[in-house]
């Protein structure tokens, strides 16, 4: 089965901060330590990715990305009981329409917070997606 996200999906990831949900990324550190880290920009990047903005220049996720590009993100909103566990392979883009869109597609909040846009786009290509009732591969 390809994977291609679901609608309901998309909903939750994009609406996440808005619900109160942020969602979480776990990473790991070249020392093999979990970085661990909520990501209020989070959301749906075309069919079958993730994306994220990092602000600041140093960053231990960006660090742990650079030395393992395998990565976690996980939704849990209790009160829906629906939950969802994104597995992928995150890499920083520096393509300026990719960045651009990043920038755009996330959560006004977050863009308050780096106004100056100095931060760093990142795409999370799935590998696998499971939860709520969904239990997608890439092929």
């Amino acid at each position: 089965m390809s994977l291609v996200i679901p609608e309901e999906v998309r909903e939750r990831v994009n609406g996440a901060l808005d619900e109160g949900f942020p969602m979480c990324m776990v990473a790991v550190s070249s020392d093999s330590q979990p970085v661990v880290s909520f990501r209020g920009s989070t959301q749906t990047f075309g069919d079958d990715a993730l994306a994220i903005w990092v602000r600041g220049e140093s960053s231990s996720t960006l660090n742990a990305i650079a030395d393992n590009p395998s990565v976690a993100l996980m939704y849990t909103n209790m009160p829906s009981r629906k939950f969802f566990i994104f597995r992928g392979q995150a890499a920083v883009t520096t393509d300026a329409g990719e960045r651009d869109q990043i920038w755009e597609g996330q959560h006004d909040l977050e863009k308050g917070r780096d106004m100056e846009r100095t931060g760093t786009a990142v795409v999370i290509r799935l590998d696998s997606l499971q939860g709520s009732g969904v239990n997608l591969t890439r092929d």
